[in-house]
């Protein structure tokens, strides 16, 4: 199964910049839908075969402006190193179908 790897804002913008299929997981320790859904999004990625990256939302500003974040978890996907959509979502299939859409 996909294991995160952490950002921060110190190397967010130069690590999505040199991926090609990523996801990334904009979450709060506070938030229990995140701590619910992050093995599904694991289990996802590992299925697609994408990289897995996990941001704290509160904590990294700089990165938080990459996306529009409403609501917690948020991912972003990244393609050809940017971020070309994004959903809020605690729903396996609803992720599935975003990614399909996206061309994943």
């Amino acid at each position: 199964m996909a294991e995160y790897i952490e950002l921060n804002d110190s190397n967010f913008s130069s690590t999505i910049a040199a991926e090609n299929r990523a996801l990334v997981y904009y979450y709060a320790s506070w938030c229990g839908a995140c701590r619910m859904a992050s093995s599904m999004f694991k289990r996802v990625a590992t299925d697609l075969n994408l990289t897995l990256y996990k941001i704290e939302a509160e904590q990294n500003s700089q990165a938080r402006t990459s996306v529009k974040i409403e609501n917690l978890p948020t991912l972003a996907l990244v393609l050809d190193g940017k971020i070309v959509a994004s959903l809020c979502t605690t729903r396996e299939e609803g992720l599935r179908e975003f990614l399909a859409e996206n061309g994943v």
